[in-house]
C-alpha cells in the first residue's frame, strides 16, 4: 500500500502526541522524527487529527482532481451523506450548484449506493450462512480486522463500501470512461482507491473548501437540475446505528444487531467475537468515534453529536423533491473479497527487554512508571518497541528530565566560578560549592539571604541587569571577584562570581616590574646620553687640535717652499 499518512518532518516537534493517540502503535520514532508506518497503520486519521503542528497529513488528490476539471474531463462527484455535518445549513441543490460550478459534469449522493449496500447485507442475513456478520462500510475498519484480528476475515461482509458501489453505480450509467471523486470525511477512502479502479479521486470536505475558495465559488443558488436519491433513510449511514436503520426488522432473519463506533470499542467487540463469546450478530462498526460524522475529514470544529443527528434524521425524513438520481436503477455487482495482512512481529527475549529498560534506569519494578509520557500505555511496551525500532531510548520524559537535571547540578556543583540563585526579591535560593567557598558560607544556611549580605557594593541595581564582568569585592575587602547577572523569566536571578583575587594581585606585581624595568631602562639611556655627549665634547675638542696643527704644519711647508 502506498502511503497515505504522511510526516511533513519540518512541523514535527518531538511532542510525542500521535504516538499517544495512534491506537495500533502504527507510528516509529527516530532520528527526532515521527513516521508513519503504513503496513501497520489502518488509517483512522486520528494522528491528523490530534497533531498540534500539522506534521501528520493525509495525502492529497487535489491536483489530480485540479487537473481533471481543467481538462474538461467528464468527472462526477459521489458527495458523502456526512455533508450534512461538514455543510450545515446547506441544501443538496445549493452543494450540487457549486460543484457544477468548479466544472462536475455531475453530483450525486453516495446515500444512493449505500441503499444497494443495505440490500446486500440483507441477503446475507437471508442465506444466514454466517455465525457473525461484520458491517464493510468503513474501510479502517476492514485494515485493522485484516492486521489485527486475520481469523476474522471471513467474518467481513463481502460486500464493498458505499462509495465504491455509487461510482460502480455511475460508471455503469454513464460509461466507464467517466472520473469519479468520492467527497467525504475519511482518509481512508485513499486505500480503497488503491484496492478499487472504480474510484478515480478521493477528496476530504476540508480539501472541497479549499477549492470552493481558490475558484471564489460559494453556496447560494440551487441546481436546478439537482438529483438527490429517492431512498433517504439511507442518509443515516454515516452516524451510529445508521447502516441498521436501513435494514428493515423483518430482512434481518434471526440476526441480533449492534453498532459501535471507536477504534476502542470496535476492538472489545472484535476481541469477543474472537473468544467466541458473540454468536448471530450483525456488528455495524466504524473506527470514529461518533462514526462518520465526526471523520478527520471534516473541521476540527466539529458540531455536537446531537445536533448532528438530528439533522441526518431530518435528511432522512425528508421526502425528496427532485428527480431520483440516474445511477439509483442500475445494476452492479458489489461483491468483493477481504485477505488477512497480519504479520506477526518478532519479539524480544525478557533479558533484552530488561537490559533496554536498563538503559533509562529501569532495573525494579518500583522504576516502572508507566507514565504514558513516551507515547506507549508502559514501559515495557515502549522497551519492546525500542528493539523492533520503532522507538527511540530517549523518548522517556522523566529519565531525560532526572539526567539533565543530574548533569546540571554537576556541571553548577563543580563548575569553577561561584554561581548563585536568586528569586525575584533578591533572596538566596541555590548555591554551589565554589559559592560557599568564595563567600564563606557553610552549609545551606544561607539560603533566605541577600547577595548584599555577602558582598561590599552589593548587586547593581535591576534595572540596569543584565551586567557582565563587573568589578566587585567579598566583604572583608579581600577578595575580589568579576560578577554577571542574568535576569530569568519568571524573575529569578543567575549571579556568577569570578575570583579574579590572584589576578589582580599578579596584574599589581606585574605592573611594579614593568614601571621597575622601565625606569632601569630609562637610566640606563640617560647615562649612554650622557657618555655620547662626552664622547662628542671629547671628540669636538680633538677635532679642534687636529685642524690648528694641520694648519700650522701646511704654513711650514709653505714656507719651505719659499726658501
Amino acid at each position: 500500500m502506498e502511503p497515505v499518512i504522511v510526516t511533513q518532518k519540518a512541523n514535527c516537534r518531538n511532542c510525542y502526541k500521535c504516538i499517544r493517540s495512534c491506537p495500533q502503535g502504527a507510528i516509529a520514532f527516530s532520528d527526532d522524527q515521527a513516521r508513519v508506518l503504513s503496513q501497520e497503520c489502518i488509517l483512522c486519521g486520528r494522528c491528523v487529527e490530534v497533531c498540534p503542528q500539522g506534521a501528520q497529513q493525509v495525502q492529497s488528490d487535489l491536483v489530480n482532481v485540479r487537473r481533471m476539471l481543467s481538462m474538461g474531463l467528464k468527472v462526477y462527484a459521489s458527495v458523502a451523506p456526512s455533508w450534512l455535518a461538514a455543510f450545515p445549513d446547506i441544501t443538496f441543490p445549493q452543494f450540487s450548484a457549486a460543484l457544477k460550478k468548479l466544472g462536475f459534469t455531475g453530483v450525486e449522493e453516495t446515500a444512493a449506493g449505500a441503499a444497494q449496500v443495505s440490500l446486500e447485507y440483507a441477503r446475507l442475513m437471508a442465506k444466514g450462512e454466517r455465525d457473525n456478520i461484520i458491517s464493510t462500510c468503513c474501510p479502517s475498519l476492514v485494515l485493522l480486522v485484516e492486521r489485527q484480528y486475520p481469523e476474522l476475515t471471513p467474518l467481513l461482509a463481502p460486500v464493498v463500501s458505499p462509495a465504491v458501489a455509487h461510482s460502480k453505480m455511475l460508471r455503469s450509467m454513464f460509461g466507464s470512461r467517466i472520473k469519479t471523486v468520492s467527497i467525504g470525511p475519511c482518509p481512508a477512502k485513499h486505500w480503497e482507491k488503491q484496492e478499487n479502479a472504480a474510484l478515480s479521486a478521493v477528496l476530504l470536505f476540508e480539501e472541497l473548501k479549499t477549492l470552493l475558495s481558490e475558484k471564489g465559488v460559494a453556496f447560494g443558488e440551487e441546481d436546478i437540475q439537482c438529483t438527490e436519491t429517492h431512498t433517504p433513510l439511507s442518509r443515516l449511514y454515516p452516524s451510529p446505528g445508521g447502516i441498521i436503520a436501513t435494514i428493515p426488522a423483518n430482512k434481518r432473519q434471526g440476526y441480533k444487531t449492534y453498532a459501535v463506533s471507536g477504534v476502542e470499542g470496535c476492538k472489545e467487540t472484535l476481541e469477543a467475537v474472537r473468544q467466541g463469546q458473540i454468536h448471530g450478530y450483525f456488528l455495524e462498526l466504524n473506527t470514529c468515534l461518533g462514526s462518520c460524522v465526526h471523520g478527520p475529514g471534516i473541521s476540527r470544529e466539529k458540531a455536537p453529536a446531537i445536533l448532528v443527528k438530528e439533522r441526518l434524521l431530518s435528511a432522512a425524513r425528508k421526502k425528496s423533491t427532485g428527480a431520483p438520481s440516474v445511477s439509483e436503477s442500475a445494476q452492479v455487482d458489489l461483491t468483493t473479497q477481504f485477505h488477512p495482512q497480519k504479520k506477526k512481529e518478532r519479539q524480544p527475549r525478557e533479558e533484552e527487554i530488561a537490559a533496554i529498560l536498563a538503559q533509562t534506569g529501569k532495573v525494579t519494578k518500583e522504576d516502572l512508571l508507566n507514565c504514558g509520557t513516551c507515547g506507549y500505555p508502559t514501559c515495557r511496551d515502549k522497551a519492546v518497541a525500542v528493539w523492533q525500532g520503532k522507538a527511540d531510548v530517549r523518548m522517556c520524559l522523566p529519565y531525560m528530565r532526572e539526567k539533565a537535571e543530574s548533569m546540571s547540578n554537576l556541571i553548577i556543583e563543580y563548575a569553577p566560578s561561584a554561581i548563585l540563585l536568586l528569586s525575584p526579591e533578591g533572596k538566596l535560593l541555590e548555591y554551589n560549592h565554589k559559592a560557599m567557598e568564595m563567600l564563606g558560607i557553610r552549609g545551606k544556611g544561607a539560603r533566605g539571604h541577600e547577595a548584599e549580605d555577602f558582598l561590599e557594593e552589593g548587586l547593581p541595581p535591576r534595572e540596569e541587569w543584565p551586567v557582565s564582568d563587573v568589578s566587585a569585592f567579598v566583604k572583608g575587602g579581600e577578595r575580589q571577584v568579576r560578577l554577571s547577572v542574568v535576569e530569568m523569566p519568571g524573575g529569578d536571578a543567575i549571579v556568577l562570581l569570578r575570583d579574579v583575587t590572584r589576578e589582580e594581585e599578579d596584574r599589581t606585581a606585574f605592573e611594579k616590574k614593568r614601571e621597575q624595568t622601565l625606569r632601569v631602562a630609562q637610566e640606563a639611556v640617560d647615562r649612554q646620553m650622557r657618555m655620547v655627549q662626552q664622547v662628542a665634547r671629547l671628540l669636538g675638542e680633538t677635532t679642534g687640535e687636529t685642524k690648528a696643527a694641520l694648519l700650522r704644519m701646511e704654513q711650514a711647508v709653505k714656507g719651505e717652499k719659499r726658501r
